[in-house]
């Protein structure tokens, strides 16, 4: 009987034991989890302001730099090209107003002769009847007739004074012979393909002694001084920029910046880019047309803004302030990407910025 009460008791005190302990774990657990919640809901987070200031952002870009002065060689006429006085290839340089190349013209050279010789003897037939009823207009006349020449370019007509005078030279076939032959003149100066500028032929399309047709591409020719560089920036980075900024090039294949400007800003949205094209110039011995560069546009100083790093930005136009111990979001505008840094507005002096980021951050949390 004693040995059963004994029994009773131990076993008694056993599960006790067991409660206790079990109890006591699930205490510890309970505690455990206050203090991960109490560290989660209050956090020690460190904040800085910032001084507005004026600042003179810059915007990166990039493309294929061509000469601003290029031009597609094309006839305008048929025939058989022949060499001048320099040879149509690539690298030959040209001067302002040299033939670059020419087509033969003799069949149309014949043609207008002919033509001149018979304005000649219509002139000549008519200059009876000008002195008698227009004396003062005979003179004009008898004197053009004697510096006519049927080699180069023929010289203007002499003015008449009044209508009827006009009408007595229109009925006369005198105009119209005329601006036939200016007419043919000007087809013979198609023949001869002339430098619009001083340049270097940088593709030659055909070999001299081949035949041509109108419309025929023959080759390119460039001005090898002025250069441009199409830079892609959004609506708003374009915003920034005004015609004179000073630019910043770079390129793998220069060992130097090249410094350019600002001479154009599109006023329409680049359909294939989705973005405004900004046209800048340069002028430097060592650019070659084709090459690839990049730099940056220096764009005119803007005032009461901020400058932070691009990291606290939250959902591309917010960033998180403390205030009264609680992070709050609070919208900005963003100027423009600088690097690793952004220029916004939206702030105020007394906005403390908080100055670590976490993925569990949220507006509204308290903080220490």
């Amino acid at each position: 009987m004693i040995n059963k009460k004994r029994t009773i008791i131990i076993i008694g005190v056993f599960l006790l034991i067991i409660i206790s302990v079990l109890i006591l774990s699930n205490q510890i657990k309970t505690e455990d989890v206050v203090i991960k919640n109490t560290k989660t809901e209050k956090s020690h987070i460190n904040c800085f302001s910032l001084i507005e200031r004026e600042i003179n952002p810059f915007i990166d870009f990039s493309g294929r730099i061509k000469s601003s002065n290029k031009i597609n060689i094309i006839s305008e006429v048929n025939g058989k090209t022949e060499m001048f006085k320099s040879k149509f290839e690539v690298g030959e340089t040209f001067k302002k107003g040299e033939i670059l190349i020419s087509v033969k013209d003799d069949d149309i050279e014949l043609e207008l002769k002919s033509i001149k010789s018979q304005f000649l003897t219509i002139l000549v037939q008519t200059l009876p009847a000008i002195n008698m009823d227009f004396p003062s207009l005979g003179i004009k006349f008898q004197k053009y007739i004697d510096s006519f020449e049927l080699d180069g370019e023929i010289s203007k007509l002499p003015e008449p004074s009044n209508s009827k005078e006009r009408n007595f030279l229109a009925s006369r076939q005198i105009f119209a012979n005329y601006y036939t032959i200016k007419s043919l003149e000007n087809k013979i100066d198609k023949f001869k393909i002339r430098a619009p500028f001083d340049g270097v032929v940088t593709k030659a399309l055909i070999d001299i002694g081949s035949n041509v047709i109108i419309g025929q591409p023959i080759g390119e020719f460039i001005n090898p001084l002025n250069y441009e560089i199409i830079a892609a920036v959004s609506v708003n980075e374009s915003k920034l920029i005004s015609i004179g900024n000073k630019v910043i090039i770079t390129s793998e294949d220069l060992n130097k910046e090249i410094i350019g400007k600002v001479t154009r800003v599109g006023q329409h949205i680049n359909e294939l880019t989705q973005s405004i094209d900004v046209y800048i110039t340069m002028d430097d011995n060592d650019i070659k047309d084709g090459m690839y560069g990049s730099g940056k546009i220096i764009c005119n100083s803007i005032s009461d803004v901020f400058k932070i790093e691009r990291s606290k930005i939250i959902d591309n136009n917010s960033i998180y302030i403390i205030e009264e111990n609680k992070l709050k979001l609070k919208l900005i505008d963003i100027i423009a990407f600088q690097d690793d840094s952004v220029i916004i507005k939206g702030l105020i002096k007394n906005d403390c910025i908080a100055n670590q980021y976490r993925h569990y951050y949220y507006d509204g949390m308290s903080v220490n």
